[in-house]
């Protein structure tokens, strides 16, 4: 920040302390785009919030939430703005990767909003638990669009949707794995069934599942992925590695319970895109063929 714009912030501070919101907010909106600061930022969604201009403030918010995470007094602030905007799956989400000791008082303002929803709310809430309901009969984009909205229903009827949703055979497997996730992220500590690509259910508890990062077999595939082509092709190991990743995006929340012999799994993967024939487990050429084709119609769609 350069003297005048560092004038410009004590003067928008000066208005903040009288109370003058949208003076201050012009003049950190304009801060903002010249010099990118973080306490610019919280001034400037702090103001707006206080302007009852939540939807602009909440265009800032998103830009960096982590900046809303350092202190008690943001994190509040960020959660009240995602409640005025009817965001209670994101607000718990963003929660959840709070301090364990915020984490209690905030999620009780979560629960107050969401109840407070169902009496003021309940023919838009449940117009929106019939759009998720109904996702399966949509495009992937749609669905994808159709997942996003619902992050503006409750918590129950989140989980109602989503338990209906893993168990459709008309969402589309990258659905249910982001619901999945999702639902892991929220820790989800009960049952779900998710009807998987076999056609058979599955029935796991969300909060246990972990995120395929954490995975041990999805590290033991990247390493071994690594070993085979890291010094050999790079071009070649960047489009191994976008297929491996997008097969686990399929695969989830079963990685683990379908990959059973990493080693089997890379070198046919890496064969499969050289155009190479391999010996190998029938199991895993017949999965491979299978995530083959839901990624080639993805990017025929795209």
């Amino acid at each position: 920040m350069d003297e005048e714009q560092a004038k410009q912030y004590q003067k928008a501070q000066h208005l903040i302390a009288e109370k003058q919101w949208l003076a201050a907010a012009a003049i950190l909106e304009e801060l903002i785009n010249k010099a990118p600061n973080d306490e610019v930022t919280k001034k400037l969604v702090w103001a707006l919030y206080q302007a009852q201009q939540f939807a602009r403030a909440f265009v800032y918010f998103v830009e960096q939430p982590a900046v809303f995470t350092s202190e008690r007094q943001d994190a509040e602030l960020a959660v009240r703005l995602l409640l005025h905007n009817q965001s209670y799956i994101a607000a718990r989400l963003f929660i959840n990767e709070l301090p364990l000791a915020w984490q209690t008082p905030l999620l009780s303002l979560v629960v107050d909003s969401e109840n407070q929803a169902r009496e003021k709310y309940q023919t838009t809430l449940q117009t929106r638990l019939r759009s998720f309901y109904h996702l399966g009969d949509c495009s992937l984009a749609e669905q994808q669009e159709r997942v996003s909205d619902a992050q503006q229903l409750p918590l129950q009827e989140y989980l109602t949707g989503a338990q209906f949703l893993l168990r459709d055979p008309f969402t589309h497997q990258l659905i249910k794995a982001s619901l999945v996730d999702t639902l892991r992220q929220l820790g989800v500590d009960e049952q779900v069934t998710v009807r998987w690509l076999d056609g058979q259910e599955y029935q796991l508890v969300p909060a246990d599942v972990l995120a395929i990062d954490e995975q041990p077999v999805v590290r033991e595939l990247r390493a071994r992925l690594a070993a085979e082509l890291g010094n050999q092709n790079p071009s070649e190991l960047q489009l191994a590695n976008q297929e491996l990743q997008m097969q686990l995006m399929i695969l989830y929340p079963l990685i683990e319970q379908k990959i059973t012999d990493a080693t089997g799994w890379i070198q046919y993967l890496i064969a499969r895109i050289r155009g190479e024939q391999v010996a190998t487990n029938p199991a895993i050429e017949q999965l491979q063929g299978q995530l083959s084709k839901i990624i080639d119609d993805l990017s025929q769609k795209d």
